[in-house]
């Protein structure tokens, strides 16, 4: 019997990865579920709009008096407070039954994003935050097994209405939910009795508003109720807290600023607040332990009078051996009476901004990425992402900053919440942290050193939108040299697709601009639409001061452009079409990739 010749259809190899020493086992993030996200953030957009040009006939009447971004931001606490409301109500039930029955409302879906976007903060608030227990079971394969973006587009089932409004006691439409939603609930942080206080008022003392002034209602204690004095309630509920001998940490102090995370130095950290002679306790200790830490509580909130400034003192005298950027850190995470560690707030205005410009791309509308060979975008968006990854791996003590395309992969990935922190771990050996503010000169010069070390492990310019490397004549000289003695060779010579260009802008939507040095800083005025410098400047100002903008009669004169990456070296000039970075299991033509075979993680 002769041999039979058996053919074998030849399968395409599922893309690897190269991030420093490791090879992934195809692509940490698809292409599915960056589409998942964009449909997403178009939902987010979508309600933005509604809510700044007032197109919801249910906007309370006061609300639509506001301008436009005193209503977004009225919105947003009202968001903020329906998803603390959700969080608390959460128990665990197997991921069907959460989809059908337990997946948020959009502006609550649109806190819990931004919030992701923190990753460092947020897992460590998922640790140490008993109220977001039940949603950190819920990180791992909520975002990674369906389609967010769908979900949030579709109209929801009964059911889902029904179990949303057992659980918060709210209407599940967030415009439904705008006439009920009137008062904050908040505890007196003298007595703490219950106080329920206006989101708005007629003299701007609400809640939602700069002016925020409350006053207890119980006759013996009519504490005057500020922002100031409630920080100073939760700080010292936190430091009071875990009598019981359980393991508990101040916000703040779990991560290095290099994303290392640190138990134990958050333990060393919490008995020297504890030890100090500003908070150690004073007082006898009551044999019962729940009025043994109020006696505490109240010990040290008298002692600095409620004061916020004089707590701010007493820390720093506690800490004064730790870094300052520790000290900082721990300051930044109690500056309101939120539970959470960072400013939704802020957070959800800033991912705002991002969303904004990925819109001014393109990438918002439906069936972008159907269009001919526009899936190339996309592929190389992920491709790129790998490679910045890479970058983080093989230079650790780079800030590195993301471009728009590549910041879009790094967010999906982050909304996969417990397996990004994994995959950080596995290939990066520490939490790649996606900080929610930077100093703007510390962003420049961040921004400066990513473009070098870019062009330096591939060969290839990192910004392609029109923006040059910085001080390439002595670099590229060098760089020459190195590579004629070294043999390095770029290992793909692809191009990326001419509507991609312009996401290789950075995304600067974590800048805080510094106000000494003009409207627009070091940034400038830049040659590209995607960056909307009033919203940056409006970002920082403190949050709250929100004025209708006057209207224009004289043109303002150009912002002064100064030293710094952004404005010294932006040109209206394209770049020619350059290399894409490397990768494994690619055919030489990166047109090649086949999204068919990257599976959801």
């Amino acid at each position: 019997m002769q041999n039979q010749v058996i053919k074998q259809t030849p399968r395409r190899q599922i893309p690897s990865f190269e991030i420093g020493s490791q090879r992934t086992p195809g692509p940490l993030v698809s292409i599915a579920q960056v589409k998942g996200h964009l449909r997403l953030l178009r939902a987010f957009h979508n309600l933005r709009v509604i809510v700044e040009e007032c197109k919801d006939r249910r906007i309370p009447t006061f609300a639509a008096q506001m301008d436009r971004d005193s209503r977004w931001m009225w919105f947003i606490t009202l968001a903020i407070d329906r998803f603390e409301r959700w969080v608390k109500s959460l128990t665990f039930v197997p991921l069907e039954k959460f989809i059908n029955k337990q997946f948020p409302p959009i502006d609550v879906w649109m806190v819990w994003h931004a919030y992701l976007l923190n990753p460092c903060w947020y897992e460590e608030d998922c640790e140490r935050l008993l109220i977001l227990q039940q949603l950190r079971l819920l990180n791992v394969f909520v975002v990674s097994s369906i389609d967010v973006g769908k979900l949030a587009r579709n109209q929801p089932s009964a059911s889902r209405v029904a179990a949303w409004h057992k659980q918060t006691g709210s209407f599940f439409d967030p415009f439904d939910a705008m006439e009920e939603l009137t008062h904050k609930q908040m505890e007196c942080p003298r007595c703490r009795t219950r106080v329920f206080v206006p989101f708005v008022n007629d003299n701007g003392t609400g809640y939602s508003e700069q002016q925020f002034s409350a006053m207890c209602p119980l006759p013996g204690c009519r504490l005057k109720i500020s922002k100031g004095n409630l920080a100073v309630a939760k700080f010292v509920r936190d430091l009071t807290e875990s009598e019981d001998g359980s393991e508990n940490f101040m916000a703040g102090s779990l991560f290095f600023g290099n994303g290392k995370r640190d138990p134990q130095r958050a333990k060393a950290i919490k008995d020297q607040l504890t030890q100090s002679s500003q908070f150690c306790r004073k007082s006898p200790r009551s044999s019962n332990q729940r009025i043994a830490r109020l006696d505490w509580e109240k010990e040290i909130k008298e002692s600095i009078g409620y004061s916020w400034p004089l707590l701010k003192d007493a820390i720093a005298i506690a800490l004064r051996d730790q870094p300052e950027a520790t000290r900082t850190r721990i300051l930044s995470a109690y500056e309101d009476d939120s539970p959470f560690s960072i400013n939704l707030i802020s957070a959800v205005l800033r991912q705002g901004i991002f969303t904004k410009r990925i819109d001014e791309l393109g990438w918002l509308k439906p069936g972008t990425f159907k269009e001919g060979d526009k899936s190339q975008l996309l592929q190389h968006a992920l491709l790129r992402y790998h490679c910045f990854l890479d970058l983080a791996a093989t230079s650790p003590n780079l800030m590195s900053v993301p471009t728009l395309d590549i910041d879009l992969i790094w967010h999906s990935h982050q909304l996969m919440g417990g397996r990004y922190g994994v995959d950080c771990d596995i290939y990066i050996g520490r939490r790649v942290d996606h900080p929610l503010t930077t100093e703007e000169a510390i962003l420049s010069r961040a921004l400066d050193d990513t473009c070098r070390a870019w062009q330096s492990r591939f060969h290839t310019p990192y910004m392609q939108c029109g923006c040059p490397a910085p001080d390439k004549t002595v670099f590229e000289r060098l760089m020459r040299i190195l590579r004629q003695y070294t043999g390095t060779r770029m290992r793909l010579q692809a191009s990326l697709h001419p509507d991609h260009l312009p996401a290789t802008h950075p995304s600067l939507h974590n800048a805080v601009l510094d106000p000494e040095r003009g409207a627009f800083g070091s940034f400038g005025k830049p040659a590209h639409p995607q960056r909307d410098e009033k919203d940056l400047v409006r970002l920082s100002r403190p949050l709250g001061v929100w004025k209708k903008r006057p209207r224009k009669t004289d043109p303002e004169p150009p912002p002064q452009l100064e030293e710094g990456f952004v404005s010294e070296k932006m040109t209206e000039e394209p770049v020619s079409l350059g290399p894409a970075p490397p990768y494994v299991g690619y055919e030489s033509d990166a047109r090649r990739m086949d999204t068919r075979h990257m599976h959801v993680i």
